[in-house]
């Protein structure tokens, strides 16, 4: 009888939806590797007990019991993965522009979608919604969500944080010590580095700021509601932020309350099947795998036909070490694969990189990718193309778990040397596994986290956790006004005392006259 009862109340604790919080999240940008991120959050949330209503553009395989997609954007934008051309890459300098235009302005206009409009106008009331998330990116008009269903809005950036991002919640730049996610340097080590670091900063949030604000603020009025606050004071109504970041990979940054690094969140749960075609493949591969992707975006077949022939030639030398590429169409490859090679449209990547005979990634570079290398241990060549790419691979290069290579300088000799030293040099496995160590210690892991802070913003409200800095002029925050009074006050003490000694001087030349 008494386990009976006891079986009785376990059921009723687990089935039990009275404590759990209705989420709205949207995530209007229809990138495969953002959404990595986006799914960890929603899928934790989701198994705590909330429920969580799902804006995107796709379909979790397999959702828990309190997940449900609301709306489904797909569709609703050209596609981005497997779109990317290498000319189209070398095109991407110009970074912040491109993605303010495209990503962000562009994306805006999804708040006239029907269904959107009539989640506004007629949002659940059985419950209804407690918080809204989104991502922190380009496109914050979708912020305004929030001020029109009045509950907090928590945002989420798939990458390190932009500068705007910090801004939004009066989180400290870390100008003078720590490279920001456009710099393509893993340390400021240096005057001239701290200076283009901090030009970069500032000019990216100046593009940003022109080329989204009026536009954006223009948008929320017509699709929301014609009294809507600014885009800029409407991001200021941020209550907390997610990053995919964290200290042990990214370095030592300020911090703010409102501020919370989840790096490594899609990959606590993630689902980990493999065909038996490839995970045999894999097994049978006992001298070792090298795997090649340059992400979800980027088409390989469209490397000019020299650099392919280097890299496949490169690849034919290691064998009998085996390699796996993402080909999207190997019928573009202009000659025959070694028959070392396998390739294939779409690889479940973490699945490969955690295989124990996987030892080398060679890789564009992305974030995802480069915390998954990090994740299980697996150290990598590096060929970054554009964005943050740089960054993070120079902060593996510098961990020495990793090497560079330029993909406009890549020859044959140069992929042979670095495989070489890879494979063969077991300084960087070890690197790659104490490196492994730190980003895993921490004191709750990153679905934890998420589940806590989203319920604190939820119970204590969305100023809970906000920084006064949030409504400093920038020249205030960096405390320029104050360093300005001291020095004029320094020049005048200065001055005054010249004056003194002056008259001083000449009453002694007078008075021995």
């Amino acid at each position: 009888m008494n386990f009976l009862f006891k079986l009785f109340l376990v059921l009723i604790i687990n089935n039990c939806e009275c404590d759990g919080y209705r989420i709205l999240a949207i995530f209007p940008y229809n990138s495969r590797s953002h959404n990595n991120v986006f799914e960890g959050m929603t899928r934790g949330l989701a198994k705590r007990g909330h429920q969580v209503d799902v804006v995107s553009h796709f379909e979790m395989i397999n959702p828990p019991k309190h997940y449900r997609t609301i709306i489904s954007l797909s569709g609703t934008r050209n596609d981005v993965v497997n779109n990317f051309t290498i000319e189209f890459v070398n095109e991407l300098g110009n970074f912040v522009p491109i993605i303010s235009r495209i990503f962000g302005n562009e994306i805006c206009e999804l708040l006239n979608l029907k269904e959107i409009q009539k989640l506004i106008k007629t949002p659940p009331n059985d419950p209804p919604y407690d918080v809204l998330i989104t991502q922190s990116f380009t496109a914050n008009c979708f912020l305004g969500i929030g001020f029109i269903l009045k509950i907090p809005v928590i945002t989420v950036s798939a990458s390190l944080e932009f500068p705007w991002t910090s801004s939004a919640i009066g989180n400290p730049d870390s100008i003078a010590f720590a490279p920001n996610v456009l710099m393509n340097s893993a340390e400021i080590s240096t005057f001239w580095k701290r200076m283009k670091n901090l030009i970069i900063n500032y000019r990216s949030v100046l593009q940003f700021r022109t080329i989204t604000e009026e536009i954006q603020t223009e948008m929320m009025r017509k699709y929301l509601k014609f009294d809507m606050p600014d885009i800029r004071e409407t991001m200021k109504s941020t209550a907390l932020t997610f990053v995919n970041s964290f200290h042990s990979l990214s370095g030592i940054r300020i911090r703010s309350p409102a501020l919370i690094d989840i790096a490594g969140i899609h990959l606590e749960d993630a689902p980990l099947t493999v065909s038996k075609e490839l995970g045999d493949w894999l097994d049978e591969s006992k001298k070792g795998v090298v795997y090649f992707s340059l992400g979800s975006l980027v088409v390989i077949e469209t490397l000019p036909k020299e650099t392919l022939l280097a890299i496949f030639s490169s690849f034919k030398k290691i064998a009998p070490v085996r390699v796996v590429m993402k080909i999207v169409n190997k019928e573009k490859l202009p000659f025959s694969l070694p028959s070392n090679v396998l390739v294939s449209k779409w690889i479940p990547q973490l699945q490969v990189l955690k295989h124990k005979n996987t030892k080398l990634f060679i890789t564009h570079g992305g974030l995802m990718s480069t915390l998954e290398a990090l994740y299980y241990c697996v150290p990598l060549i590096g060929i970054p193309l554009f964005y943050d790419q740089f960054f993070n691979v120079g902060i593996l290069v510098k961990k020495n778990m990793a090497i560079e290579l330029d993909i406009n300088k890549l020859t044959e000799h140069s992929l042979d040397k670095a495989l070489t030293e890879i494979l063969n040099n077991p300084i960087y496995r070890e690197s790659a596994k104490y490196e492994s160590r730190l980003f895993h210690d921490r004191p709750m892991n990153s679905t934890e986290a998420v589940n806590f802070w989203v319920e604190y913003v939820i119970r204590n409200g969305p100023d809970s956790l906000k920084s006064p800095a949030v409504n400093l002029y920038w020249w205030q925050h960096n405390l320029l006004d104050v360093y300005g009074f001291l020095i004029l006050c320094c020049f005048l003490l200065m001055y005054f005392l010249f004056i003194f000694l002056k008259y001083v001087l000449h009453f002694i030349l007078i008075y021995n006259l």
